[in-house]
């Protein structure tokens, strides 16, 4: 449900103000009584919805940065929504606004221009303002085809959006601002230079910022298996960018000038969050798009956290090659509450990993796994199973690898689905570009469903879809609530037989889906495999008893019978 706005945001005043602060086509502002602009920042849907959903950190940090210097702002998520934008628009009034401004990924960017177009419908006084990865990609493009759009903000936000907030209040022209892109009087597309990138990070506030969000956001949690304790936790940001090149990575359409927070501001927002809403968050999901650049410094931010409170655990993500550098770090930074690290692996085939441009070697990657598996940390995958390139050898790769090093029966199964996503303004997005003959539209996101090179990968690729479409949701449910089940039966010191079998078979459920997709590789192969077939044929029938999936879902279900527990989503992780 909707939040209420306060009574000052629904009388009409805001339109009124609108009324007297018409926008030129060069972007000028009327002479107005002095007022601060009424501004809301949103994150448009990205057309499904996601049980990971969490708060748009690249908006909360321009929020918290306006309200630094005395402006405040609303922020609107949607990014999980499933209602039309312009319904949503209508629902949370984003007409009376003075400035819009919208947060784009190649995803959202349809969604974005629609509840756009709808503002402006209403109120043509309204700034529309976009950001974000794709907005800096097709800058240009956005001015230029859609008037709806008055200016782009490209690469970071805080800076720009200020100075555009400050001259709406004092009547300015807004054109010409560092980092912009606009329309001239004459329709003629015009930007000014980048600013540089905020080099201190610890300058910046720490990103508080609330949001109205009608699909709400999950309990953030982590089992830690060491303590045996569910701990509430913590997303924290501590730097920006990333120095490497990989080809698919949308975080080279921002810059790769990577910088980083001190030890101190890190604890520093933990300790800010705890305080703001009472909660002893005790883990800490590092959300950098790679914490582990300098494997030192990252040692010296969880060494500050440790001091401020030994209780607490962290994660994150980084590359394959950087976990080679440093095990003595790695080793160091366990003994202090690292739990896992989410690492890129991304696929067993030299030839795609050449196309991805992670410059490393399949050995590389069994070499850090093998490294976390040592000094027994958890690892998460990232993993690209399919590109538009992809043949069945190296399909016959990633699986071989994955079985190979353990995760065969890995919880959650994204590993198998994942399919590359040429976002607008990535290496890799040209280069399938240049190999089809074709640009794909400014605000495409090529479905690559389209674009396989090889029919039997295409094959493989369609029953996988329909395995997850069909399948995963039931076998999701039987995995977390029979894990949970059995972890009460053990907690009451409960054995026998019911739980041996109970047992038993969530190891078959987690093997399932590698299965399914082992025996369709190989169907392909043989010759056996078609699009548009029955794809059930070739589903699995495993346990012990063996039993198909049909028989091994019901005997979970009956096995667990009435048992009641509260079941978390995020818990299907801690399996993994």
């Amino acid at each position: 449900m909707a939040r209420t706005k306060p009574a000052a945001r629904q009388t009409t005043g805001t339109r009124q103000r609108s009324e007297v602060l018409r926008i030129a086509p060069a972007l000028t502002l009327a002479a107005a009584a002095e007022f601060a602009p009424a501004m809301a920042f949103v994150n448009p849907s990205v057309g499904y919805s996601d049980r990971r959903k969490s708060k748009p950190i690249g908006i909360a940090y321009v929020m918290a940065y306006l309200r630094s210097h005395g402006l405040e702002s609303e922020g609107f998520d949607f990014g999980g929504a499933l209602t039309e934008p312009e319904l949503l628009a209508a629902e949370h009034r984003l007409d009376t606004y003075d400035i819009v401004g919208f947060s784009v990924y190649n995803e959202s960017a349809d969604n974005a221009l629609s509840m756009a177009a709808w503002i402006k419908e209403r109120n043509p006084t309204a700034l529309i303002v976009m950001g974000g990865p794709h907005a800096t990609a097709v800058a240009d493009h956005l001015i230029a085809a859609h008037p709806q759009v008055d200016l782009v903000v490209r690469r970071e936000g805080e800076e720009p959006m200020l100075e555009i907030a400050r001259r709406v209040a004092a009547r300015r022209p807004v054109t010409g601002v560092l980092g912009t892109t606009w329309r001239e009087p004459n329709g003629e597309v015009a930007s000014r230079e980048d600013p540089p990138f905020i080099e201190d990070l610890d300058t910046l506030p720490f990103p508080d910022a609330r949001f109205t969000s009608d699909s709400g956001y999950p309990t953030l949690s982590y089992f830690d298996d060491v303590s045996g304790r569910l701990k509430p936790a913590l997303t924290v940001n501590t730097s920006r960018s990333c120095p490497y090149n990989c080809s698919f990575c949308g975080v080279l359409t921002i810059g790769r000038r990577y910088r980083t927070r001190s030890p101190g501001s890190v604890v520093e927002e933990i300790d800010y969050f705890r305080n703001r809403d009472g909660i002893p968050y005790q883990h800490i999901y590092f959300s950098d798009a790679n914490f582990y650049v300098n494997p030192r410094r990252s040692l010296a931010v969880i060494e500050a956290i440790h001091a401020y409170d030994p209780a607490i655990t962290v994660s994150f993500g980084t590359r394959v090659n950087q976990i080679l550098r440093s095990e003595d770090v790695l080793a160091r930074m366990k003994e202090i509450g690292l739990r896992f690290v989410e690492l890129g692996i991304e696929s067993a085939s030299p030839a795609m990993l050449e196309r991805l441009a992670k410059g490393v070697s399949p050995q590389v990657n069994v070499d850090a796994v093998r490294t976390l598996q040592r000094l027994g940390l958890e690892i998460v995958v990232d993993f690209i199973m399919f590109d538009p390139a992809t043949t069945l050898a190296d399909l016959r790769m990633n699986l071989a690898f994955l079985r190979r090093l353990g995760f065969y029966d890995y919880v959650p199964h994204e590993a198998i689905y994942t399919t590359l996503v040429l976002y607008q303004g990535t290496p890799i997005r040209e280069f399938y570009e240049r190999r089809h003959g074709r640009a794909f539209a400014p605000n495409e996101l090529p479905d690559i469903v389209g674009l396989y090179e090889n029919d039997d990968v295409a094959a493989v690729a369609a029953g996988m879809r329909w395995f997850r479409r069909t399948w995963q949701p039931a076998i999701d449910t039987a995995l977390a609530d029979g894990e949970l089940c059995a972890e009460k039966w053990r907690s009451g010191g409960r054995t026998g037989d019911r739980l041996a079998q109970l047992q038993l078979d969530l190891v078959a459920l987690r093997h399932v889906p590698y299965v399914f997709m082992q025996h369709l590789v190989e169907a392909a192969g043989d010759g056996r495999l078609a699009l548009e077939e029955e794809y059930g044929a070739h589903l699995p029938s495993t346990g012990a008893p063996a039993a198909a999936l049909t028989e091994l879902l019901a005997r979970v279900a009956e096995l667990v019978g009435d048992e009641h527990f509260e079941r978390d989503p995020s818990l299907l992780t801690r399996f993994a």
